[in-house]
């Protein structure tokens, strides 16, 4: 039996260690927290930090893994790297193709490169100097380089806003560094799933994901990505093959990868790309789109198996059999009480699986950050219809009740044409 090594045990994980035992593999976690969540689940399981590369040497010596495998984060990915050089064992990225998805200035110069449109910038320092402000518009959107989930951003009105945000995009830079870009005010944008397998780049889907942004300066969190994006013909015609031909440049041969785009008058504006799983696990959403799972294909290639029986390049051009989408439900404020209507919903056919992000007990904080998601709802329809039903049957049934009794949920997708939005 092959065994693998898992970094990190939070809730997300789960799924990747029942998966790895489905396909027979021997599943070990390393996360530092005794009680994470898919200890539970594992064969077995160790207790520190993935950051103590040298214990994790010796574990994997000792325990005799056939591969690593990182899941949803950034920092699990650079350690999987990391241990699998010092293994000689095989992972799908290297050091300088991180380097480029994870650092979002040099991804933006990346994609300049391959003719890939990017949004604009501004240098800090001429903002930040006085008379200045003349040479742009507010607002702009301020971030650290190198953080992901929505951490340390801040949307920018004045000059005062952007000293502020500045101070805390340097808290959540490693790097020390920042990027202040124009700030698209639009209602969503749209995302691109690739996979590439032995070379072959594929775009495996594409979304439009629906945001909302509850204060002016927070940055918007998503309420929907819905599959298909209504705008797929337009961007297979205008950017595919060379945001492929960016992908081949990277030296990528195989893996996950999606990116980011805002959307303004007909035209695509790339601004951040992860070369990992995503956190909404679109991958239950492909497989019933496809019959191939991509979550199964990665742990394949970590332990060494064969590719060739993932037909991905069937599936090109963000092929859609299926209305489906991934549901975020957004929390204000609060402690959390009480869940309503949650194990209904989850019961419901179209529901294909469930990701939680919070839970009964824990406290909610305007953030402005993934932290105010109660969790994910991946939805998989036969048809538009009951499509439409199985949203506004969860915008009906679910509650989020705090200890001083009111709802928490403050933004709702609705696909209903009379409906707001976000009600």
């Amino acid at each position: 039996m092959k065994k693998v090594l898992i970094l990190g045990g939070y809730t997300h994980m789960i799924d990747v260690v029942i998966t790895a035992k489905q396909m027979g593999l021997f599943t070990i976690v390393v996360d530092r927290e005794p009680a994470s969540p898919a200890k539970v689940f594992a064969d077995k399981s160790y207790d520190f930090s993935t950051d103590e590369i040298d214990r994790l040497v010796e574990i994997a010596k000792m325990e005799e893994i056939d591969g690593v495998f990182n899941g949803f984060d950034d920092f699990n990915t650079w350690k999987a790297v990391e241990l699998c050089e010092k293994l000689n064992l095989p992972h799908y990225a290297t050091y300088e193709q991180l380097e480029i998805c994870s650092d979002k200035e040099r991804f933006k110069a990346f994609c300049r490169s391959y003719g890939v449109p990017v949004i604009e910038e501004y240098k800090i320092d001429e903002l930040l100097a006085d008379g200045q402000t003349e040479k742009f518009k507010f607002p702009v959107i301020i971030k650290p380089v190198d953080s992901y989930a929505s951490q340390g951003i801040m949307v920018c009105y004045s000059l005062e806003d952007l000293k502020e945000g500045y101070a805390k995009a340097l808290r959540y830079s490693k790097l020390g560094q920042v990027i202040v870009e124009r700030f698209v005010d639009n209602a969503y944008g749209v995302m691109m799933f690739y996979t590439v397998k032995n070379g072959q780049v594929v775009l495996s889907a594409m979304t439009d994901r629906h945001v909302h942004k509850e204060y002016k300066e927070h940055p918007p969190l998503p309420t929907a990505t819905i599959f298909p994006s209504q705008h797929l013909d337009h961007y297979i015609t205008t950017l595919d093959l060379r945001v492929k031909a960016m992908i081949g440049g990277m030296g990528i041969e195989n893996g996950v990868l999606f990116i980011q785009s805002l959307f303004e008058d007909g035209e695509f504006y790339f601004y951040e790309m992860g070369f990992r799983l995503s956190g909404t696990q679109y991958y239950t959403i492909l497989e019933k789109q496809m019959g191939i799972n991509l979550l199964e294909m990665m742990l394949d290639f970590a332990t060494g198996g064969n590719l060739d029986h993932y037909p991905v390049e069937q599936y090109d051009r963000g092929y859609s059999k299926f209305p489906a989408c991934n549901l975020s439900i957004l929390l204000g404020t609060g402690t959390i009480k009480e869940i309503r209507g949650l194990e209904r919903i989850k019961e419901m056919p179209s529901v294909i699986s469930y990701i939680p992000v919070q839970e009964t007990g824990d406290e909610v904080l305007l953030t402005g950050t993934y932290a105010q998601m109660l969790g994910r709802f991946n939805i998989v329809a036969a048809n538009l219809e009951e499509f439409n039903e199985t949203i506004e049957e969860i915008n009906s049934t679910l509650q989020v009740i705090s200890t001083e009794g009111k709802d928490m949920i403050i933004a709702k997708y609705s696909t209903s044409p009379q409906a707001e939005q976000l009600l």
